[in-house]
C-alpha cells in the first residue's frame, strides 16, 4: 500500500505537513510530519488543533 492511500494532506506548515491516517487500533489519526529529505520528525495526536501546533513549533535541524 503506498503512502498517498494511508496518508491524507490537510495542510503545510513550512516544511511540516499535517495531514490524516490510520491510527493505532485503526482510529483516525492527525500527524504531523517534516517533509525535509534527512530530518524524520513525525508525531501522532488525536486532534488537529494539537497537530497545527506541533506543526508551528516544530524546528527542522536539517536546514
Amino acid at each position: 500500500m503506498g503512502i498517498y492511500r494511508i496518508f491524507r494532506e490537510l495542510r503545510r506548515v513550512g516544511n511540516v505537513t499535517v495531514g490524516t491516517a490510520h491510527g493505532k487500533r485503526g482510529h483516525i489519526a492527525y500527524v504531523a510530519a517534516c517533509m525535509a529529505e534527512d530530518c524524520g520528525w513525525s508525531a501522532e495526536y488525536e486532534e488537529p488543533s494539537a497537530a497545527m501546533v506541533a506543526a508551528q513549533g516544530h524546528r527542522c535541524r536539517v536546514r
